[in-house]
């Protein structure tokens, strides 16, 4: 084998490296994209359900100064609203978190 048919091969080896690397990189960067957008969204419904913890104090605390009774208070429609919206917050962070550890697994 001459060498130039020895530098052709170690180009085309070469090249095939790169292209194996290139995508390597591209693939960890989508990757990392899609694990901040999770994080981005984690962050959203940990505000938002901080919002719905507050809510629910100040509405009950508020039904407590009105002279409300406890029973009263736990079975209000609009605390008993906001506990389910807060219920459905909790599983679908569940979920982001479930789905986060699979692609952290993955790397």
């Amino acid at each position: 084998m001459g060498l130039l048919q020895r530098l052709k091969d170690d180009l085309r080896s070469g090249l095939a490296t790169l292209r194996l690397g290139t995508a390597h990189a591209a693939g960890r960067a989508l990757e990392e994209t899609e694990l901040l957008r999770m994080r981005l969204e984690m962050r959203k419904l940990d505000q938002r359900l901080s919002d719905l913890y507050k809510d629910v104090g100040e509405r009950s605390l508020d039904m407590k100064e009105r002279g409300e009774t406890a029973e009263r208070i736990l079975f209000d429609a609009e605390i008993n609203r906001l506990v389910e919206e807060m219920q459905t917050l909790k599983e679908s962070r569940k979920n982001l978190e479930t789905e986060m550890d699979e692609i952290r697994s993955e790397q």
